[in-house]
Order: structure tokens, then C-alpha cells, then sequence
């Protein structure tokens, strides 16, 4: 029952490489007074490359659960693009309930969901009208 704790890893030395061979003496010449064994030399050092090296290199981390902050750039670029989507869509509504009104047609108010009659006076011609849209839409612009 005892072995139910137990994780095993192999380990590999190739004795053409001269790295390998290295290792390989110090695991079958360890000091038995210093360390108790090939198995715990190695989780030594492991362990103690990890905390002076860092194990932020070399282990790969879960990016699913980690707390990711926004910086305040990436708010400001949000807000921007959100204020850019929202006066594309206002000009489009303005210019839309304008040509209803150029046109003498009825439009949908978009405030109520309802059928409005819109009349224009005899004495206006399209170009005051068009003229004052711009203006409109002009005075909106510069309230960024």
C-alpha cells in the first residue's frame, strides 16, 4: 500500500555524451554518509536548481487559471474603440432620421418604437436643412 504514493520517471544517460558520462560518475560514486541515496540526490538537485534559477523558465504554466490584470493603456484603447463604434452608429441614426425628414416620409422613432409623422415647412429648402444636419454632426465630432 505504500507504493500507492509513488510517482516514477525514468532517466536516460547516453555514454556517448561526454555530459552524460559526467553525471553518471557522480551518481555511481555519491558518498552514502552524505547523501542516502541516487533518488534523492537527484530531487536535491533539482530542487536546488529550481530555486536559485528560477522555475519560471523551464515550467510550463496553466495560463487558463492565472489572474491576468489590464493596464490602463488597454483600458483607454477600449474606450476609444467603443466611442468610435458609438458615434459611427448616432451618425448613421442622425443621418437616417434626417433623410426621413428631407424626404417628408415617416420614420421610426427609435426612442418610443413608433410611427412619427414628420412635416417640413413649405419655405425650408434641402440645403438649410442639409446644411444644419452637418452642423449637427459637426458640433457631436468636436464633443470628444
Amino acid at each position: 500500500m505504500a507504493r500507492e504514493n509513488l510517482i516514477y520517471n525514468s532517466f536516460r544517460l547516453n555514454m556517448n555524451n561526454p555530459q552524460h558520462v559526467k553525471i553518471n560518475n557522480v551518481l555511481k560514486n555519491l558518498n552514502p554518509k552524505i547523501f542516502k541515496s541516487r533518488n534523492q540526490f537527484i530531487a536535491d538537485a533539482v530542487e536546488f536548481y529550481s530555486e536559485h534559477y528560477g522555475d519560471e523558465s523551464f515550467i510550463e504554466h496553466n495560463k487558463e487559471h492565472e489572474i491576468q490584470f489590464v493596464t490602463l493603456e488597454e483600458i483607454e484603447e477600449i474606450k476609444t474603440e467603443l466611442i468610435e463604434i458609438d458615434m459611427t452608429e448616432a451618425r448613421k441614426e442622425v443621418i437616417r432620421l434626417l433623410g426621413g425628414v428631407i424626404s417628408g416620409m415617416q420614420v421610426l422613432n427609435p426612442a418610443t418604437n413608433s410611427n412619427v409623422a414628420i412635416s417640413v415647412p413649405d419655405q425650408q429648402d434641402d440645403e438649410v436643412v442639409s446644411e444644419w444636419a452637418l452642423k449637427c454632426m459637426n458640433n457631436e465630432e468636436g464633443e470628444n
